[in-house]
């Protein structure tokens, strides 16, 4: 079977997506680009997401927001700030710092690795995600080091 695809720009998927996840649709989409690698790899993967209420999240949540540039991004919140988070990639060093929280579009509730799914609320996602957040202090002291 033949597969066809299509290249989309953020407004677009914004304008697709945005109308679901008002409706409170769950929306399921596929993994694009590595900065959340180990947790997912591109083209292999893909994450549920769900309306959320912007001001509500907690740190370890990884969200669906949008860049000043326009570029959309999924990454996990690493400093609850009262009006902004951090963020950053599983893969990156670099935090993302005080992005607005009206930039924020959607939360990843659950997401297929490898064909098996998990629910972003099940203990052993948690003490993943706990645990990495805890090596991104160990990442950031490497990346400092090697400058």
């Amino acid at each position: 079977m033949h597969r066809s695809s299509a290249k989309i720009t953020p407004d677009q998927l914004s304008a697709l997506l945005l109308p679901m996840l008002e409706l409170n649709w769950n929306v399921a989409i596929p993994v694009t680009g590595n900065s959340m690698y180990p947790l997912w790899k591109h083209g292999r993967d893909e994450v549920v997401l769900t309306k959320c209420d912007p001001c509500a999240l907690k740190k370890g949540d990884i969200v669906l927001y949008r860049r000043s540039t326009g570029q959309m991004v999924l990454h996990r919140i690493v400093k609850v700030r009262p009006d902004s988070y951090d963020m950053c990639g599983d893969a990156q060093s670099q935090i993302e710092s005080k992005l607005p929280q009206k930039n924020v579009m959607a939360v990843v509730t659950s997401f297929t690795r490898k064909g098996r799914e998990y629910n972003c609320g099940q203990f052993r996602y948690r003490v993943y995600a706990s645990v990495w957040m805890w090596i991104l202090r160990l990442r950031r002291i490497g990346t400092i080091r090697r400058i």
